[in-house]
């Protein structure tokens, strides 16, 4: 018998098969490498899309910026592709001149250009002819402005003169700060101008007389002098209303940037001042829409009657305020008492006049009780009005009302002088009550000291004592044109331009009182009524609408705009007549 050992063919069998699963699965691909390279696919495939997606969005970006315009597309590219050539070339530039340029302006402007270098060459050179640009006094098509000066006619505040014309300053003595243009604006205007060495000596020089008119910069304006309109035009709200001098030339589109080297070393800019950093707020007298005024809206079923002429006025301003006395009461019916309400449709009065700030000083707000007045501050806040003088309760009545307007910030501070002094507390608010903002001097010291730490311009309004103006018949009332001897007016308001403000309003008067500048500030004693229905009194027909105007936080003018209520309850701005009556009374009254 043969034996055989199979055990080593066994192990051998064994150890190739493993080896031949080994190798099946080095080739076999695996699971995660499958997926992988499924990703790396999907991946490739995205880029490409989002890829696509962009060039396609660039495309049609271009493509509407192009059609949508063409010209401002066409000077962007250009200067996108001449960035790196303007960044190293310092070109330097010719200047010429027409022959009705002014020889003070070609003095200027060598002046102000001649030494402007850089590595020793030159920015600008002149030339008698064909400069690069070539300065002409004509405008046009394609030409820009390089030189502009405007000159604002102006009196001195209590001046009653108002407006100019063209060739009223041939007959009138001008001064000007200013001499560079003398020569030129006697040849070209007939104007013989005589020139002053200070502010100072011009405002005591047109002081003098109504027939001494200055010419200034923007940057020479005050409150203590007044701009004159010119040809009917008032600089500050329309800058044709002055003498402009505009000095032109053609410039192409990649040699702009020209222009701002020019104004940055000829110290100008266009127009003088930007419009953007220009404040305006329009102020007016008492408002009361009750009693005989309620009774003819009534009849004639209008709602916004007695604005329909002075509305748009009023409302053209960046903040408009009213004093509004008589508190909107649904339900309440005309009446002739003494008692004042208004019918909630009446608002329609102050929206079609503009207003955005609602002075709570009166003393007739709570004669339908306080219920009232807090319903009616609600309203004001529903239509997103500001309100100050009075409130809610005492605290809120004693708030200072701050107004951010184009780069200043003004305080509003009003108190009811009246009836604080006399302990009567039905008008005042207080702890639980609406009403007005009571008086004191410690509080007006406080309240003025705090407004200065926070706001660039302080205006205080008075409710104040009101002179008895209704004479026997219509005629005029010289006293109440005065301020009060008794209490003593003039030195309460005094006493918050000594504290701090800027400007002191008295919105008690139903007829107008005189105006003054004190101490570094202007004082308004008395507005006279806005819309109310005394049309009995000449008096108390005529009224006064302040527009003060503040820049970069300094306070520069006040005009005082008459206006006039006809005996059918509606207001107009004052005509010439009417208008000179009033200013001179009140600087008969001063």
């Amino acid at each position: 018998m043969i034996n055989h050992d199979f055990s080593r063919s066994i192990v051998a069998f064994k150890e190739s098969e493993r080896k031949k699963i080994k190798e099946q699965k080095r080739e076999r691909p695996r699971k995660k490498d499958v997926v992988k390279s499924d990703n790396s696919k999907v991946t490739i495939f995205s880029k490409r899309v989002i890829l696509v997606i962009l060039l396609l969005s660039v495309f049609y970006i271009t493509v509407f910026l192009f059609f949508s315009d063409k010209e401002g597309f066409k000077s962007a590219t250009k200067y996108i592709f001449s960035v790196k050539r303007r960044a190293y070339i310092y070109n330097t530039y010719s200047i010429s001149f027409e022959d009705n340029v002014p020889e003070e302006l070609r003095n200027m402007f060598n002046e102000g250009l001649s030494n402007i270098e850089f590595n020793k060459k030159k920015r600008f050179q002149f030339q008698k002819k064909g400069g690069d640009l070539n300065i002409s006094l004509d405008g046009g098509v394609g030409k820009e402005i390089v030189y502009s000066k405007d000159f604002i006619p102006v009196g001195h505040l209590y001046s009653l003169t108002t407006s100019l014309k063209d060739g009223d300053l041939r007959f009138k003595h001008v001064y000007m700060l200013d001499g560079k243009f003398k020569d030129f604006l006697d040849k070209q205007y007939s104007i013989s101008v005589n020139v002053l060495g200070s502010r100072e000596e011009l405002v005591a020089k047109l002081a003098e007389s109504d027939e001494n008119v200055g010419l200034v910069d923007f940057t020479s304006l005050g409150y203590d002098l007044k701009v004159l309109s010119f040809e009917d035009k008032y600089y500050l709200d329309d800058m044709s209303g002055g003498i402009g001098l505009r000095f032109y030339s053609t410039v192409k589109d990649e040699d702009a940037f020209i222009l701002s080297v020019l104004a940055k070393h000829m110290n100008f800019s266009v127009g003088s001042f930007s419009k953007e950093k220009l404040a305006k707020v329009n102020m007016g007298g008492v408002v009361a829409i009750a009693r005989n005024l309620a009774f003819k809206m009534e009849a004639v079923k209008d709602n916004a009657y007695a604005a329909e002429h002075i509305g748009e006025f009023l409302a053209d301003a960046d903040l408009t305020h009213v004093s509004n006395e008589a508190s909107f009461v649904p339900g309440c019916s005309p009446t002739r008492s003494m008692a004042f309400c208004s019918s909630p449709n009446y608002i329609e009065t102050l929206k079609k006049s503009g207003v955005d700030i609602v002075e709570l000083t009166g003393n007739h707000n709570n004669d339908y009780g306080a219920k009232y007045s807090a319903s009616t501050i609600e309203m004001y806040k529903g239509l997103g009005w500001r309100y100050f003088g009075g409130g809610l309760n005492s605290a809120d009545a004693s708030k200072i009302l701050y107004e951010s307007v184009k780069g200043s910030k003004v305080a509003f501070l009003g108190y009811n002088y009246y009836d604080a002094m006399l302990n009567n507390h039905g008008p005042l608010a207080g702890e639980n009550k609406s009403g007005a903002n009571a008086y004191s001097e410690e509080k007006l010291k406080k309240d003025i000291a705090e407004a200065k730490k926070n706001a660039d311009v302080v205006i205080v309004s008075f409710q104040f004592q009101e002179c008895y103006c209704y004479p026997e018949g219509d005629v005029i009332y010289p006293i109440c044109y005065k301020p009060l001897s008794s209490p003593d007016q003039k030195g309460v308001f005094r006493k918050a331009i000594d504290l701090g403000a800027n400007i002191v309003v008295g919105t008690q008067a139903h007829q107008p009182q005189t105006y003054e500048m004190y101490n570094n500030g202007m004082i308004f004693y008395g507005l006279g009524n806005l819309f109310f229905d005394q049309y009995l009194w000449i008096g108390t027909r005529q009224g006064l609408v302040l527009t003060h105007y503040f820049y970069e936080g300094k306070y520069i003018q006040t005009k005082v705009t008459p206006i006039y209520m006809e005996k059918d309850f509606k207001v107009n701005i004052a005509t010439k007549q009417q208008g000179d009556q009033l200013l001179k009374l009140l600087k008969d009254a001063r």
